[in-house]
């Protein structure tokens, strides 16, 4: 099969390599569409490579090709996505339902071999159906959106909250509209790319803070009244933007932060001003979780959440350095790059 591998940083190679073999509980699935990560950027940049070489991509959707002689509730020909999380059941986390803390965790596409080639494997227990009339390429949103639906749950959103969301990119834009429809009487949006923040007005936040314009921390406490938001949703991964989300938030609010940062950088916390005092409550979450996959792919399907003003690109395989390129460089009209074994070239969607 054609596959996309990461042998170093910057070394990205299209290659024939072997159809996976799957075992008794796994399915061998044929690659639709795979989205690509800014996790897959920083794997690329060596910013992030936990193993090498390995095939990347993990927001995938495909179909069932083979079982395992063990799988009973999942059959060749149906439509799917799957939780890239693979955890081990047994162990003191798994049995607490915290699978995500699981001592063995591994993740399909950064861990072991994913979506940027022709097929790939999952185990039964991580594969999700989506319905017929989903397209792959929506169904393929379906990772993004569990991880921002999991990080709204984290931030304990109630009906009439004021929330902030910090960051314009995918994930940013994916959570302003989940929370929205957990009830937030208003949603803004603070980025840096016009296009954008154009694109969060679209598809249902009630503002944008232009961050090159004006500083989020002063825009927000004169939307509140000198208060801060109820909740703040960091979607960087940045010192500085984890230092706007203590400060943004009103005292007793909440701040859930998914945006990834460096293994390496740390933070200066005000212990009294930004904690102590401000009694305020600190969530982070790093990944979705099965249920969130479940309720994701519902959210798409019923048109609830609008994935396809999301969707700016597609790229083929022997592109996909270009398509890495473009969204390192935050290229101005790009939110989300789709890959698929069927692309050809770099398309831009209108």
């Amino acid at each position: 099969m054609r596959a996309a591998k990461l042998y170093d940083i910057g070394k990205l190679k299209v290659e024939t390599v072997e159809i996976p073999e799957i075992g008794p509980s796994e399915v061998l699935i044929k690659t639709r569409v795979c989205g690509v990560c800014g996790t897959d950027v920083s794997m690329f940049r060596g910013r992030y490579l936990p193993v090498k070489p390995i095939i990347p991509g993990h927001e995938f959707s495909g179909e069932v090709v083979e079982i395992g002689e063990g799988v009973k509730n999942v059959k060749a020909g149906d439509r799917v996505t799957a939780d890239e999380n693979v955890s081990c059941g047994v162990c003191y986390y798994c049995k607490r339902q915290q699978k995500l803390m699981c001592t063995s965790l591994y993740q399909i596409g950064i861990h072991s071999d994913g979506g940027f080639a022709e097929y790939f494997k999952a185990p039964e227990g991580n594969v999700i159906r989506i319905p017929d009339e989903l397209s792959y390429e929506r169904a393929a949103f379906t990772e993004p959106l569990a991880c921002a639906t999991r990080a709204v749950d984290r931030a304990q959103i109630v009906p009439g909250d004021f929330v902030v969301v910090i960051g314009d990119g995918p994930i940013g834009l994916s959570v302003a509209q989940v929370a929205r429809l957990s009830g937030a009487s208003q949603v803004v949006v603070c980025g840096h790319h016009e296009y954008r923040m154009s694109k969060a007005l679209e598809i249902g936040a009630d503002g944008v803070i232009d961050s090159r314009k004006k500083d989020p921390v002063s825009a927000v406490f004169e939307l509140t009244e000198r208060r801060g938001a109820d909740v703040v949703l960091e979607a960087v991964g940045k010192v500085s933007t984890y230092s706007q989300a203590l400060e943004i938030v009103r005292r007793g609010g909440h701040v859930a932060v998914m945006g990834v940062p460096s293994a390496k950088e740390s933070i200066d916390l005000k212990l009294f001003d930004q904690i102590f005092n401000k009694e305020m409550t600190l969530h982070a979450s790093f990944a979705g979780t099965y249920d969130t996959w479940i309720r994701a792919v519902s959210l798409i399907s019923s048109g609830k959440f609008k994935v396809d003003p999301l969707i700016t690109h597609r790229a083929g395989l022997e592109e996909l350095p270009r398509a890495i390129e473009l969204m390192e460089k935050r290229a101005e009209n790009v939110i989300k790059i789709m890959t698929s074994p069927e692309y050809q070239g770099i398309t831009e969607l209108r």
